[in-house]
This record gives structure tokens, sequence and C-alpha cells, in this order.
């Protein structure tokens, strides 16, 4: 396969599109940036040729045919078997990389390969459904059986974010492949190192169990495209031969990946933003409750869909809830993701940084008071020496904030906290005010209730408007084989079960009757009757 990171002549690595097994570069580039220090750590191009896009299109599409047609279900998994035995051996490499240009607590990056993982093994299991979707049934007519089968899409257009950057880009990966499809990759800019790393593992593992003319025609399987929204994704998302798009960024972006692709007439799937609220109820222990919310909230940095934006604490415990949570807050360790002693990292870019002091700013001065704590980037002063100009911003919590302000309607992509009073005579009626605050929301992601009531917990299953739903922690944890995916302005659609993410069905008849007919066709003589029978409608009493 050849080295994916090359060296520029100022001796920093340099992002190459992956096409057709080849890395390739075009046109300018942008750098990329530590957000631990502000320092450049590499480069990466802006954009893709249109020569390029017609070689990725053809190989892809060629790619698809033979990995859905020629190549084996075994061979499918040992593929994937030794994908997996690549990521196990460069795991410190992946995870460092995750630290140095997503800015990534160590913990955090080596749990996203461990991720990786999981899901490379959770969909090496699905192969082993073989595009069955169930058995056959029988007919509503005699000498008639049914059956459906799953197949594949054809070319799937993954577009993948910053925050996560090597286990989302494999959640499509890896539900891609198993499903017959393949896949063109369109990464963030922020972090094209860890993507291109992965994309190379997985290339090379096919080529090392897959031989003779069909490796060649594999070249194209997965894809890997660099470069910004407005210029590689506009290109992919309006040119790309693709049959279905699966989208995961902001709410704004997905408006336009959405209007793209729906011109087309090709599917979409989207996972969007999240506004998370905690409902705290009064006989939940207070301690767990803000342990939850500060993992939900500042776990990197604020910077996950899921991350906490906003507590609902029942009146009687509101008080103690915030007091314990400051606490918790101004006593978290800020500093280099290379350390392990640090709790809190980088936001990913200058730019991020000064998206989230705006939206701070503007709630100070719709409420005209700031926040109990933070509302500002970190001063350097606080950091060690050696980190120079990273990208901090400080744990920022705002009290009693209505709805029709910026932080209570917003995303506000990193670690900034609304704790606000629940109302209620009783924890019935506080329980009944936390549904409706929660779902007047305009996202409905990732919520949760903390009650160790079961009868009320039963309830708000089914009276959350959300997708995921913790009942007893905060809102981040999700598993593998199980849904994830929001309503509302979080999205459409749903990753992470398996197959049916990634395939399409063909509902299958079998008709050995030996005469033509059709499933609704009555009896001739009932038709008569029914004929003779009618009346106006004129005539009809009802």
């Amino acid at each position: 396969m050849g080295r994916y990171i090359l060296k520029t002549d100022k001796g920093r690595p340099i992002a190459r599109h992956i096409i057709n097994g080849n890395s390739t570069l075009w046109g300018p580039m942008i750098e990329v940036f530590n957000p631990a220090t502000g320092q450049i750590i590499g480069e990466v191009p802006v954009s893709l040729s249109w020569i390029d896009l017609e070689v990725l299109d053809k190989s892809a599409r060629r790619a698809q045919e033979c990995w859905y047609r020629e190549v084996t279900e075994q061979e499918k998994e040992l593929v994937f078997r030794a994908i997996i035995a690549k990521i196990e051996h460069h795991r410190g490499a992946l995870a460092r990389t995750m630290v140095l240009e997503a800015g990534k607590l160590w913990r955090w990056a080596d749990a996203e390969v461990q991720e990786t993982i999981d899901t490379l093994w959770h969909y090496h299991g699905e192969l082993s459904r073989c595009y069955t979707h169930d058995g056959f049934t029988r007919c509503q007519m005699p000498d008639k059986n049914a059956f459906s089968i799953l197949k594949p899409y054809g070319v799937v257009l993954g577009i993948t974010p910053w925050n996560f950057p090597l286990a989302i880009p494999f959640w499509k990966m890896c539900g891609s492949l198993a499903g017959g499809n393949a896949i063109v990759l369109k990464t963030a800019e922020q972090t094209p190192f860890t993507a291109e790393i992965a994309v190379g593992l997985v290339l090379t593992s096919i080529y090392e169990v897959i031989d003779g003319d069909r490796r060649e025609s594999l070249r194209g399987l997965v894809q890997l495209v660099h470069g910004k929204g407005e210029t590689s994704g506009k290109l992919l998302l309006e040119n790309l031969n693709y049959d279905k798009v699966a989208f995961t960024g902001s709410v704004e972006t997905g408006k336009i990946v959405a209007s793209t692709a729906g011109s087309r007439l090709k599917p979409c799937h989207l996972e969007l933003g999240g506004h998370a609220a905690m409902v705290v109820l009064d006989d939940f222990d207070i301690d767990l409750a803000v342990a939850e919310a500060i993992s939900a909230n500042l776990g990197d940095s604020g910077q996950r869909c899921v991350s906490a934006r906003v507590v609902f604490v029942q009146e009687s415990k509101y008080r103690e809830f915030v007091s314990k949570y400051l606490e918790r807050a101004r006593a978290r360790v800020i500093g280099n993701p290379m350390d392990f002693s640090t709790e809190m990292g980088p936001l990913i870019s200058k730019e991020q940084l000064q998206r989230v002091n705006g939206q701070v700013g503007k709630t100070i001065d719709q409420l005209n008071k700031g926040p109990v704590i933070g509302g500002f980037p970190t001063s350097p002063e606080r950091l060690a020496a050696e980190l120079g100009c990273g990208y901090y911003y400080e744990p920022t919590v705002f009290v009693d904030v209505p709805y029709g302000i910026t932080a209570m309607d917003e995303e506000i992509f990193g670690p900034v906290m609304v704790i606000n009073p629940l109302p209620g005579r009783n924890r019935e009626e506080a329980f009944r005010n936390g549904v409706d605050l929660v779902n007047r929301s305009k996202y409905g992601l990732s919520n949760a209730l903390l009650t160790n009531d079961r009868q009320l917990a039963s309830r708000a299953s089914w009276l959350f408007n959300t997708g995921l739903l913790y009942i007893g922690r905060g809102t981040t944890g999700a598993e593998l084989n199980k849904y994830f995916g929001g309503v509302k302005n979080s999205g459409w659609g749903r990753e992470g079960k398996g197959l049916d993410d990634w395939t399409q069905i063909t509902q299958v008849y079998d008709d050995h009757h030996g005469k033509a007919r059709m499933a609704q066709e009555g009896a001739n003589e009932k038709v008569k009757k029914t004929i003779s029978e009618a009346r106006s409608p004129l005539e009809i009493e009802i």
C-alpha cells in the first residue's frame, strides 16, 4: 500500500486523498493545528480535482460490484479480522494521533480505539446474516411463499466530524462494508491524519486477504477525501454518483446535505447536534447526580453531540446541586492532553473557541448577568509553560436561564452548563414539569432522568421525545449493537444497530401456482354480485 503520511519540504506531515488505492494531492493546502498548543503540525489539501473525482467515482462502483458479488462471506470475515489485528497493533499510534490533532485526553483517545475495535467485531458478527432479512413466510394465496433479502445501496458517501475522528469513520466504514457497499469518506479538515491512517489500514487488510484480479478491482472499495465542506464536501454531494449519504455533523450543514441529496433523490441519514438535558428528582443521590453531570458536560471539553447542556434539578435539592457542581467544576484540572493527570483538554480550534465565547457572550447580554463561574478562555498563565497558546475554555455555569436565551436554545459545543430549578409541589409534579421542559427543546438526541422511582422511570420511556434516554445516569454512554440517533433537529435515522442501516430490502414472491392471478382478486361470481348490488355514492346512508 505504501506510506500515506508523507513529509513536506518544511518537515511537516501532509495529508493526502486516498483514491483508487493511491495517495493523491491537488490544489492549495491549509494548516493543521495542535489544539493544545496552537502550533502547526501538518497540512491538508483544501479540495479535490475533477480528474480525481472521476477516478474515485468509477473505482468505487467497480469495487462495490466486486465486493458484493465476487468476495465470499468467509473472505469478508478474514478482512475484518485483519483490520482488527492492525488496529490493535497500532493502538498507541492511533491514540497519539488523536491526542495531537483533536486535543483528546489519552484515556478518551484510547477508549475511542477500543470502540473502533468493538465496532469491527460487531459488524464482523453481522456478516453471518448473509443479507437475509427473514425466513420464508406463507402468503394470502396457496402455492405462494415470500421472503425478503437485504441488498447494498451501492456507493455510500460518508461525511464525518472532527470530535470522533476514528470511531465515527469506522461506524460508517464497517456498516457499509458489512452491507456490501463501497464507501467514500469525506473527513474533517481539522483531523485528517487519524482517518488517513485508518483507511490505509483497511485497504492494506483487504489486499492481504484478496488476491488476483479481484484485488485490483477492490482498490476503490474505501476511499478518502480531505478538505473543507464548502469545497470537497460540496463537490462530492453535488457530483459523486453515490447511492446514500451518511452524515454526522452540525444542524446547519445537515440541512445543506439533506437538501442537496434530496434534490438528487438520494436517501440520507443525518446524525446532527443535541442539547442534552438531565432531569434530577429529589430521591436521587445528589453526589452521584453531580458526578454524572460533570462527566456528561466536561468530558471531551463538552465537544460531544450527547454532552449535557442543561440540568433541571427539583427545587428541594437545587441549591445543594449547584453548590457541589460548582465545586467540582472549579477543581477540574485543565491542561496538556498528553499528561495523564489532565481532566479537561482544549477545544478543537481557534474558530471553535471564538464560537463558544461568542455564544456565551450573547447569553450574558440577553440575561444581563454573567455565569456563576467561567465565561472566558483559560488564561495562558494557568497552563503549563510548554503548552503555549492552546484553545482552552473555562468550565462555565449559568443558573436559572429560561428558553429564549442562547444557552438554552442553541447547542454550545463546549464546557458550558445551565442549571435550572425544577418546580413542583411533589415528585410527580416535578417529573411532569421536567418532561415538558425537556420536550420544549428543538433538539432530541440524548436526555436523562435521574430518579430511583421505577414507576416514573418506566413512564419516562414513553413521555420523553428523544432518540436516546438514560435512566439513572448522565446523557453519555451509548453502546454498540444499539440504536443511535435523534429526533427533531437532531437528525434522521439511526446508526449502530446492524445491517439494516446500510442495506435496502427486496421483497421476493415465489409463486408456483401455475396460473396467472392477483393476490386481491376475488372469485368472478362474487365480483359480479358486488357490482350488481353497488349503489351510487349519493344513495349511501351514513
